[in-house]
């Protein structure tokens, strides 16, 4: 199976795309130019955030169509203030508007990558000495809390998305002082147990159940 993926946001998403989609489907290969395309293989495209990925979803649409060799699209964006249903309803209103070809796939992050990586539990110190972390956890502990409930953050003028990404950074922080996170820089994610303990949180809770739309687009 050949699959064709874009991405909503930079290139730092498509990243951790190329690292996590093989271990969910050990038999996809990334490749990184569509006449590279032969057998299971994956090739990936960053959509460059809002508009410009609608764009990359026509690309995409058009690629796929031209290449018969081609079995799936697969598209994933975020829903951010949004809830998932509407998202995935615009999304896939969008891709029919285009002509979609017959196997396409939709991912919603809910509400956005920065989430599903709060689900990681063996990031969260227990006792932090970072204030702002601190604060972070009264507010809203990730430890226990399903992560797509996290609220927005107004104390920092931060809405959900903004304070899923500062507040993942904070905890990578402390857990690991020579690590950080950004959209550019998601160096942090890019670890085998890193999806595998977001994995394991989805399974065993329940909690950030939008995950399973990424674990079952690749099969």
């Amino acid at each position: 199976m050949n699959i064709y993926l874009v991405v909503e946001g930079l290139v730092g998403e498509k990243q951790v795309y190329a690292h996590w989609v093989p271990l969910v489907n050990p038999s996809l290969r990334v490749v990184n130019f569509i006449d590279e395309i032969v057998n299971d293989h994956l090739i990936i495209y960053a959509g460059m955030g809002y508009p410009s990925y609608l764009e990359m979803i026509r690309n995409g649409i058009d690629d796929v169509k031209r290449n018969a060799h081609i079995d799936r699209l697969v598209i994933a964006v975020d829903s951010e203030d949004m809830s998932c249903e509407d998202k995935y309803q615009e999304i896939d209103a969008y891709v029919k508007l285009c002509g979609a070809p017959l196997n396409y796939r939709i991912i919603v992050q809910h509400f956005c990558l920065e989430t599903w990586a709060l689900g990681n539990q063996a990031l969260v110190t227990r006792r932090p000495s970072d204030p702002a972390l601190q604060e972070y956890r009264k507010e809203f502990d990730v430890l226990g809390r399903d992560p797509q409930l996290l609220p927005s953050y107004p104390k920092e003028n931060l809405n959900r998305s903004q304070f899923a990404a500062r507040y993942l950074k904070k905890l990578l922080n402390e857990k690991h002082r020579n690590i950080t996170y950004s959209k550019s820089n998601p160096r942090a994610l890019l670890h085998d147990k890193f999806y595998y303990s977001v994995k394991t949180r989805f399974e065993k809770t329940g909690h950030i159940d939008s995950f399973d739309n990424f674990l079952t687009a690749f099969i």
